[in-house]
């Protein structure tokens, strides 16, 4: 069996000059299935939905939520959940649609 990756926060985007990492480190997820944290292409909406709550009782828990909700939302990460943000709550929020999570 092939070792699962492990979600790392940020990790695609480490690249990005001006920008601080250390919060990653001490994330809840760092060391989880990034599977749960990115849904495969034509995922059906139950499993998302199913998906997505597991990955935010990880982020309910997380001591970098706030660092990493503004991370998602400032640079901005179109895609995972982030801070306890889904890609539609953040997309929303982006548009106006709803406040911004505390």
């Amino acid at each position: 069996m092939s070792k699962r990756r492990a979600a790392v926060p940020g990790g695609r985007n480490l690249g990005v000059t001006g920008m601080t990492w250390d919060w990653h480190e001490k994330a809840a997820c760092a060391n989880g299935p990034s599977e749960l944290f990115y849904g495969p292409d034509g995922e059906k909406p139950p499993a998302r939905i199913a998906r997505e709550e597991r990955a935010l009782a990880i982020c309910g828990r997380c001591l970098v939520r706030t660092q990493c909700r503004n991370h998602a939302m400032g640079f901005p990460e179109p895609y995972g959940v982030w801070g306890g943000t889904t890609e539609s709550s953040r997309s929303s929020t982006r548009r106006g649609l709803t406040s911004r999570v505390a």
